[in-house]
């Protein structure tokens, strides 16, 4: 692929994550163990890995006139993030996590200046997409922003990355433009009206969406692993074997490594144990952005290979 280039159209968030043993009954006040805050939101997690690997990557959303979306700009610029294009409009949207012991989450955002977005702001960034390879968005910012986009450039010379989380339903028409889906277990069952309790269940549900998108489906399965399906080829990956300290942020940290991947025209089954062994490592250190790894963690040598793992 000749442009490395990426533009992540979507939501920034600065996150509040609440450490716990449990998450409280109806009417209980409970008391956590710590509170740790930081940078986050889908689209913003989603382009600090693509650029912490390397990628030159965009970001385009909104933040607030306040000290939340200073913060925010200002950890994307530090991760080498393109911050140029983000605009400050009323309130930044924010995320509240409660974290449990396991590793496991429970996120609630606040929707903020992410829903500001409009047609016309990425009318007005079209330049960009003459020299990107890949359109990564979320759905986080308005339904038909997103819409808008894939429409637009469905048969621009890149790839139309959709992560639908939070889920949403997606017109027949709108998903069949895009060329690599992920979702996790819950967002898979949403689309599909089919339980998912295994990978093979996962696998299934894969088959049945491929048939309804572009090119790629990848459902992501927490601790479990995650399985990918193409036309021509499907496979489960287990997750590694790791101590898992905080998950925040997981899923996106396994989107941008699966880019990254892709950018180096690995094989499928490379950019799947690549992208599992980024997002084992982001779950072994608390926080969000903070706990990718970079570059530099993953190629301690400098050579750019395919990494086989277990």
């Amino acid at each position: 692929m000749e442009s490395k280039n990426v533009v992540v159209i979507g939501s920034l968030n600065y996150d509040i994550i609440v450490k716990q043993q449990r998450m409280p009954n109806k009417g209980e006040t409970f008391v956590a163990d710590e509170l740790i805050q930081g940078p986050g939101g889908k689209g913003a997690n989603q382009a600090a890995q693509c650029a912490k690997l390397g990628l030159p990557t965009i970001m385009f959303g909104k933040v607030g006139v306040d000290r939340f979306g200073e913060a925010l700009v200002g950890s994307l610029t530090a991760f080498g993030v393109n911050t140029s294009y983000i605009k400050k409009q009323g309130s930044t949207g924010m995320g509240v996590v409660h974290v449990m012991p396991d590793g496991d989450y429970y996120s609630t955002i606040v929707k903020g200046a992410n829903h500001l977005i409009t047609v016309n702001d990425i009318d007005e960034i079209a330049h960009l997409f003459d020299s990107t390879a890949f359109i990564v968005l979320q759905q986080e910012i308005p339904e038909e922003v997103v819409e808008y986009i894939i429409d637009k450039y469905k048969n621009a010379n890149l790839k139309i990355v959709l992560n639908n989380a939070p889920a949403r339903n997606i017109k027949e028409t709108i998903l069949k433009s895009v060329d690599i889906l992920v979702v996790n277990e819950t967002e898979a069952s949403f689309m599909s009206g089919r339980p998912i309790h295994s990978a093979n269940d996962a696998m299934n549900v894969g088959k049945e969406l491929i048939t309804q998108t572009g090119g790629i489906v990848v459902i992501t399965l927490g601790k479990e692993g995650s399985v990918v399906v193409t036309e021509s080829y499907s496979d489960f990956f287990p997750a590694e074997k790791v101590q898992a300290v905080d998950a925040t942020g997981a899923g996106d940290s396994f989107i941008g490594a699966f880019i990254y991947a892709l950018s180096q025209d690995f094989s499928i089954d490379q950019c799947m144990k690549f992208a599992t062994h980024v997002s084992a490592i982001t779950v072994t250190k608390e926080g969000g952005q903070d706990s990718f790894p970079s570059k530099g963690d993953i190629f301690p040598t400098g050579v750019e290979n395919p990494v086989t793992m277990n």
